[in-house]
């Protein structure tokens, strides 16, 4: 009995000397501390996916993004197939006419409509579309023109966001003035918008036409050029835009007051033609998406800041844990595992308290107060373990210095992988440094304990 107790204590003694097992030991609750992080980053996704699945609720109510696509003139004409006999069976087909001139003005007036403690960016749009035909040219299709119904021509504008049409002004077609229908000409090449008859001469060269649309809608606002030139100009009350799609504004204003941004396409930049026959191109199907405008964007994103923060969490528990090891190394102090185990907590449920803090608060903030009551936390612990004030002090500004570091990286944003890059190598040459003079072999000597090995103990 003697022996065993003999054993077991030289076996403790041997935990807390070996070097080896305490260095394990740390390693392994780190691992261990990252499964809590990772069900923290599953947290912050949730609520990320609620937040789009509220917006996507919110705007499917108000009005989804809208994308204009139009105005396209579609006229059908018939195709005679010959038999054998001599007989002749007609087949309906349809060419289609992009404008040769396309203007669109859109004045977006933005709205914040929230919904429990998540906000959707909304918008109300006056857009009025004008621009010229030239008379179709069914000479270059190789149709015949005594085969043309002109007289069953129709003007079709594609509108995604069908929910979100609230006035449509009288459509202005040479002198005639015209009342929109839903629908469009052709829902093969457009499935969702508005069309019209049309009357057309065989003696106009070309055909003016204006409408005015109010439309609402959220996230973006954008156009397909279809114009063999396609002027757009598109401003707003919102502060925060994000110019997209296949062409970037010529000119933009951005102010805390709104912007303004102005486009001018010709159709040698987009690879589809101004007139085809049925199907030969489709708006629905096309290789190559040319449509392009603005999505209103919120300017801070507490859910993707809170998804980098928590990112560095290995780095912020390897450190703070590196801190505590060298303060044992130096310092032949001792601190158990479990009082690791704790700290390592304190540390993971940082960035809950950041995410919950961060929805109602604002990121900044969150982050003020969730690292200060996590130093705060941590340091009093150590003051107790420690019992060494100035140890203690020199922690909390390590741990400020820590997350000091990591806010900085998370706002940088562009040079985060320059900074976070620095601040390794700063915080290895550091280690480095104060290890310099460190006896590693000797390092179980600590006062007047004696230096078991694992063969003392198992004999």
């Amino acid at each position: 009995m003697e022996n065993t107790a003999s054993s077991f204590q030289k076996f403790s003694l041997w935990l807390k000397e070996s070097l080896g097992f305490k260095l394990f030991a740390i390693g392994f609750l780190v691992l261990i501390l990252m499964i809590p992080v990772s069900m923290i980053k599953n947290i912050i996704s949730e609520r990320q996916w609620r937040q789009e699945s509220v917006i996507q609720e919110v705007s499917r109510d108000w009005g989804a993004g809208q994308t204009i696509s139009g105005p396209i003139l579609t006229i059908p004409y018939s195709k005679w197939i010959v038999y054998n006999d001599n007989q002749k069976k007609e087949e309906k087909h349809v060419a289609h006419f992009l404008p040769l001139e396309l203007n669109v003005n859109g004045d977006l007036t933005h709205q914040i409509r929230q919904r429990g403690i998540f906000e959707a960016v909304l918008y109300q749009s006056q857009i009025s579309l004008n621009g010229t035909f030239e008379k179709p040219d069914f000479d270059a299709l190789h149709i015949n023109a005594e085969d043309v119904h002109w007289d069953q021509a129709k003007l079709s504008i594609g509108i995604t966001g069908m929910t979100g049409i609230k006035d449509l002004g009288e459509l202005k077609w040479g002198k005639n003035k015209l009342k929109m229908d839903s629908g469009t000409a052709y829902p093969k090449m457009l499935s969702s918008g508005i069309s019209i008859e049309v009357p057309l001469e065989k003696t106009t060269e070309n055909y003016a036409f204006s409408l005015p649309l109010r439309l609402n809608g959220s996230e973006y606002f954008k156009v397909e050029p279809v114009g063999k030139v396609t002027s757009v100009r598109i401003s707003s009350d919102w502060h925060s835009p994000s110019f997209e799609g296949a062409f970037l504004p010529d000119e933009r204003e951005i102010s805390d007051a709104g912007f303004s941004s102005n486009w001018q396409i010709l159709d040698l930049n987009r690879n589809y033609p101004q007139q085809w026959k049925d199907l030969d191109f489709n708006f629905q199907n096309q290789d190559s998406n040319y449509r392009f405008g603005v999505r209103l964007l919120k300017p801070v994103d507490e859910y993707l800041k809170n998804t980098r923060s928590a990112k560095y969490a290995l780095l912020v528990i390897g450190l703070t844990f590196l801190i505590f090891f060298f303060f044992e190394v130096l310092r032949k102090l001792m601190i158990h595992p479990f009082q690791y185990l704790l700290i390592g907590l304190a540390l993971s449920v940082f960035y809950l308290l950041l995410l919950s803090l961060s929805e109602h608060f604002g990121f900044n903030i969150a982050y003020l107060v969730a690292s200060s009551a996590t130093i705060l936390l941590i340091s009093g612990y150590s003051l107790s373990v420690l019992k060494i004030k100035r140890l203690v002090f020199q922690l909390t500004l390590l741990l400020v210095s820590i997350y000091g570091f990591i806010f900085i990286i998370l706002q940088l944003e562009d040079f985060a992988l320059l900074a976070g890059s620095i601040g390794m190598f700063i915080a290895l040459a550091a280690t480095m440094f104060y290890s310099r003079k460190v006896d590693w072999y000797n390092l179980g000597n600590r006062g007047q304990i004696k230096k078991y090995s694992i063969i003392d103990i198992v004999h």
